[in-house]
């Protein structure tokens, strides 16, 4: 605001300068006088704008304001929207938006390594309390609040973990955990925490590669265990078919008699023209010569 009463008072000194030197150039009486009312109404019309500026606050949506009258903190915090205020008055912005606060933390472990984690804090400001926060911390409360508070809670939450459990599977409970903590310190200090995200987790490289090759071993086995499940599977299914095979055979066999083979033999005649069939009995003999006067009379002709 400072700086924008300062430019407008520079623009109102060039536009009387240049009235003033317009004036000392005319000879005519009325053109002088004329043209020092015209630097009156300039004059006044800056003195109006300087004090529209300087009486008239603006609060953005998502916002509210504190206001500052010589370091005397008000009760109260100016909603979003237009404000009047007297000229000496300051109104401090605060967001209460949801903000997003990255941490960097080297954090030791349960067995004593370090764990460089990657943090984003997701927080807002409670807006019933920017005052109290800019009268007792003023407006960097992200450094003299949120981060001391945060990198004292996370060391002690990963002492309680072993590396390889806060770099796989325990990562969602170390956040969670976080945030339990985190969020009361912070409430009363009118600072809401929303959510902590665990965004990255760091090991020493030979530790790291050590948990790597052991999960790759894991996933292995598990792909064995699954092979070796489906082959037995496949195994259990060629038993139960062979035993199937095995139980009709002996159906079949059961089946088949003489008197059954001769009725399907003879059934079957029809379906082969070109094939003569000479039935031989016992003693070598042909019992018939043709099939085809078997079909024609119906009856077969000793030899």
């Amino acid at each position: 605001m400072i700086i924008t009463i300062i430019t407008i008072m520079d623009c109102i000194i060039r536009m009387l300068a240049l009235v003033i030197y317009v004036a000392t150039t005319q000879k005519s009486e009325d053109n002088v006088i004329n043209v020092i009312n015209t630097a009156r109404l300039i004059l006044l019309a800056g003195i109006v704008l300087v004090l529209l500026i300087t009486i008239i606050a603006i609060v953005p949506a998502g916002h509210v304001g504190v206001l500052n009258t010589f370091g005397v903190v008000s009760e109260y915090e100016l909603q979003s929207g237009l404000h009047f205020k007297l000229p000496w008055q300051e109104v401090v912005l605060f967001s209460i938006k949801t903000n997003e606060l990255k941490e960097t933390a080297d954090t030791p472990s349960d067995e004593g390594l370090t764990v460089t984690l990657e943090v984003s804090i997701l927080y807002r400001i409670d807006g019933t309390k920017a005052g109290e926060i800019f009268k007792t911390v003023g407006t960097n409360y992200e450094q003299v609040i949120i981060e001391p508070t945060f990198r004292s809670i996370v060391r002690g939450v990963t002492a309680e973990y072993d590396a390889k459990s806060i770099y796989t599977s325990q990562r969602e409970i170390v956040a969670s955990k976080i945030t339990d903590q985190l969020r009361p310190k912070l409430k009363e200090r009118g600072i809401l925490i929303e959510s902590v995200l665990l965004r990255s987790v760091t090991l020493p490289a030979q530790v790291r590669n050590s948990i790597e090759r052991k999960l790759v071993a894991d996933q292995e086995a598990q792909q064995m265990d699954f092979v070796l499940a489906k082959e037995q599977k496949e195994a259990d299914r060629k038993v139960i078919e062979a035993k199937g095979i095995a139980e009709a055979q002996v159906i079949i066999d059961k089946s088949l008699t003489p008197q059954y083979l001769s009725w399907y033999w003879i059934s079957h005649l029809a379906d082969y023209n070109a094939v003569t069939y000479i039935p031989v009995g016992s003693n070598g003999m042909p019992l018939f010569k043709d099939v085809d006067s078997i079909e024609e009379t119906g009856r077969i002709d000793a030899q």
